[in-house]
């Protein structure tokens, strides 16, 4: 028995020293009647020869104690291995089993841990003697035994490639998105039906083999569940979309001159906004503008969000402004803004204060000028800004008086 044991332990060392995170592998196990037993491993890695080497591979050593059931794995140059090192699983795989007892009886198989593996790879042991294929995941294989039979032969391991599936991102009526699933050809499915987030069966499919599709999804989470005879494994998948569903949050709906409301877009999957506020106030690329109306009235803020492939949807909201009567007298008796094509004019009125501070900005909240201003009347030209409207703040002492105004040609 030292014999067998040093090779369990040669092998086990072997087996991880020589491993990747990809490394996927099958422990068969033989038991004799009277409860001897042995192992042999199959695994399959990247970079990794099926010819037998020793730095990647274990040779078989048989051990020659009465009772004990000898098990090893064939490699493509027929070296019986302990330990033999497949390759990358990239198709269906067919591996050489020998046998080896010295007395007649019924004897059992098992592959006690396939958890590494992908759960739709089918793991098969075939029986030539009488032609049976049995699913290891579920089941054991017994099989009588005689002690003059070849050693191999009789026996190989099958393992299927596991299912591949591409998704197709549903586009911007969201009833187009795609699950394309290629299976191995080697494996026949009882059935793949396919269940929404909520249980709900969207497809299925029965005895099925190769390629086959789930169309006409939409946008959400979704998952496959697979039966091969007794085995069942789900697979969960996640369809993307590009279709806009646009909506607009505004801090107020109901507000007076003056009052700046924080707007935002809730449009998920869009990139690109263009906002209309009624007024004349264009304001493109922003999602979360801010905004004072400075005119009473009723405006609709119309809202049009878009993607790089040309998902649109539109939204709408209604703003009411009332007229804040006391901002409008203190601007009236103190500062007063107002613009003239590119240029800006500031009059101070009564008021004389040294620290006067006035500041323009654009829409996108960028400041664009920046200065103290002395003379009861000035006037600032801002030629290199392009047309449209902007925010002019001017500071004097404890009062800030702010004006939307529009720079033209």
């Amino acid at each position: 028995m030292r014999v067998l044991i040093f090779t369990l332990i040669f092998a086990t060392l072997s087996s991880s020293v020589f491993a990747t995170q990809n490394k996927k592998q099958i422990k068969l196990r033989i038991q004799a009647p009277a409860g001897n037993i042995d192992e042999a491993t199959v695994y399959f890695d990247q970079n990794i020869d099926p010819a037998y080497i020793y730095a990647e591979d274990a040779q078989k050593i048989f051990s020659g104690v009465a009772g004990v059931p000898v098990i090893y794995s064939e490699s493509i140059n027929n070296i019986p291995c302990s330990i033999n090192g497949i390759g990358t699983l990239s198709s269906s795989e067919m591996v050489s089993i020998g046998v080896d007892v010295d007395a007649d009886g019924l004897f059992t198989i098992t592959a006690p841990n396939l958890t590494n593996f992908d759960p739709t790879s089918i793991i098969r042991l075939e029986d030539r003697a009488n032609g049976r294929f049995t699913d290891m995941r579920t089941n054991f294989y017994q099989a009588q035994m005689l002690a003059t039979e070849p050693a191999t032969g009789r026996f190989f391991l099958h393992v299927s490639y596991p299912v591949s599936v591409t998704l197709t991102i549903a586009g911007c009526l969201n009833n187009d998105g795609a699950l394309s699933v290629t299976a191995d050809n080697s494996i026949t499915w009882t059935s793949c039906q396919l269940f929404d987030a909520f249980n709900n069966s969207v497809g299925s499919y029965n005895n099925i083999t190769g390629a086959y599709n789930f169309t006409g999804l939409a946008e959400g989470d979704y998952y496959m569940s697979y039966i091969y005879g007794s085995y069942t494994t789900t697979i969960p998948f996640h369809i993307n979309g590009n279709y806009i569903v646009a909506n607009i949050q505004a801090s107020a709906v109901l507000v007076s001159t003056g009052q700046e409301v924080d707007f935002s877009a809730v449009a998920p999957n869009s990139n690109q906004f263009e906002w209309d506020f009624g007024d004349g106030t264009l304001i493109y690329g922003i999602a979360h503008p801010t905004l004072a109306y400075y005119e009473p009235g009723v405006y609709q803020v119309n809202l049009k969000c878009s993607n790089s492939v040309g998902c649109i949807d539109n939204a709408q909201i209604v703003i009411t402004v009332s007229q804040a009567l006391a901002v409008n007298e203190v601007e009236k008796k103190a500062v007063s803004i107002s613009a003239h094509e590119k240029s800006v004019v500031v009059n101070l009125n009564d008021v004389t204060n040294n620290n006067t501070l006035m500041q323009v900005y654009n829409l996108i909240g960028q400041s664009v000028y920046n200065s103290p201003i002395t003379a009861q009347m000035s006037t600032v030209s801002l030629e290199e800004q392009p047309v449209g409207y902007y925010m002019v703040s001017v500071k004097d002492g404890e009062q800030t008086t702010t004006k939307r105004v529009f720079l033209g040609k």
